[in-house]
């Protein structure tokens, strides 16, 4: 007897395009500090959710850093312009970044559909928690320094591969158990931990509601 495969969640989602029409991606508003973010998002885009979203940048992600200022404004003027399509997100490390947190709370505050994820120390840390030994840095330059330890090629803002995306499900339960049930949906993370689970969180449930 042929044993039978175990569905996947990728099956799943591309069930419901088998039998009728395609659907349209969804698009998903993105504003991004750099490369490295926009690299990781539009990998775990096209390798977690195929053919389901379709994000819109907003100009950001360029490879130069951006102030969590300048992420609000662009924001900002997105919707002043009539772009944003429904829940805007803006992701970006905490870094120097403490200065625009009263900012951030009032930007959160104004919208429910405004929302964020912040890394307390860098996009390399959640990068980390995909990997084999996965660690708690607490400088952006040891985060990067541990990631290449176990990662020889990697480069910042460069394409993120299918593998690590792959270990999505592991990096988030490893956050999870790091925060030990602290909630981590404030305006500011946590010390050392990463706010890209609720994101991903976000957008397991619209997949999921597209069918």
């Amino acid at each position: 007897m042929v044993k039978k495969r175990k569905t996947s969640r990728k099956d799943e989602r591309r069930g419901s395009r088998r039998t009728g029409m395609r659907q349209s991606r969804e698009t998903i508003d993105l504003i991004v500090e750099g490369a490295t973010e926009k690299a990781y998002l539009q990998a775990l885009l096209d390798h977690r959710y195929p053919d389901v979203f379709a994000p819109q940048w907003h100009r950001s992600g360029s490879g130069s850093r951006t102030s969590l200022k300048g992420l609000l404004d662009k924001a900002r003027l997105a919707e002043e312009g009539g772009h944003r399509q429904r829940v805007i997100w803006v992701v970006c490390d905490v870094d120097e970044n403490e200065a625009h947190r009263e900012r951030l709370e009032k930007w959160r505050e104004g919208d429910t559909a405004h929302r964020s994820a912040l890394q307390a120390v860098s996009i390399e840390g959640w990068i980390l928690q995909h990997l084999d030994k996965p660690s708690r840095p607490t400088s952006s330059g040891e985060a990067f320094s541990l990631v290449c330890k176990q990662w020889e090629r990697y480069e910042k803002g460069k394409m993120i591969p299918e593998w690590l995306i792959e270990n999505t499900d592991n990096a988030c339960r490893r956050e999870s158990v790091f925060l030990n049930g602290e909630r981590n949906d404030g305006v500011w993370p946590m010390d050392r931990s990463s706010q890209l689970p609720l994101l991903i969180a976000y957008l397991d449930e619209r997949a999921q509601a597209r069918g």
